[in-house]
């Protein structure tokens, strides 16, 4: 039996995962695991972002523009700052949750991180499916090429800042924002 493969690194919101989710066809010898980014905002790599955000944007400009818009942001991203209780707190790394930058670095880094190091998991095959939305990512493995522990392992140790928090399927069945 075939079935599509679809990667998506970026999902815009829950209802198009929702429908992209019912077509599937989940094949015997395929199993789920989920995996919840552990505290994602504090564990953002400002520079490394900044350094990829840097490099896409010599891509398509020239260095002068890249410049200015890199100063920008560094400026804004030093501004880290959040309240709570009526208290200013300044986070020792990463960056605020709550901040209208601190959902696009995010998003740059987590690109970034799935491009370099999901994407040819998908390419070969071991991985059927991949979605991710915001911090909590959904793959479809097939059981005769990949175990769960392999790809735990192999997805804790991409990068030192990320912890991936993984649940198994139980029963043919996962839950995944509560879809």
């Amino acid at each position: 039996m075939y079935f599509l493969i679809i990667y998506h690194p970026v999902v815009t919101n829950s209802t198009n995962l929702a429908n992209d989710l019912t077509r599937l066809e989940i094949h015997e010898n395929q199993s789920l695991i989920t995996f919840d980014i552990k505290d994602l905002y504090i564990n953002i790599p400002v520079t490394e972002t900044l350094n990829i955000v840097n490099t896409k944007l010599l891509q398509n400009n020239d260095t002068q523009i890249a410049h200015q818009i890199l100063t920008l942001l560094k400026e804004v991203l030093s501004q880290n700052y959040f309240t709570f209780q009526q208290r200013i707190y300044q986070p020792e790394r990463g960056i605020t949750m709550g901040s209208p930058i601190s959902g696009l670095i995010a998003e740059i880094f987590l690109q970034h991180f799935e491009d370099t190091n999901i994407k040819h998991l998908l390419d070969t095959k071991n991985l059927a499916f991949y979605t991710r939305y915001i911090d909590d990512i959904l793959i479809i493995y097939d059981t005769t090429r990949i175990r769960s522990h392999t790809i735990n392992t192999y997805i804790n140790n991409i990068h030192s800042n990320i912890t991936l928090n993984p649940t198994y399927e139980q029963h043919r069945s996962i839950d995944f924002l509560t879809l």
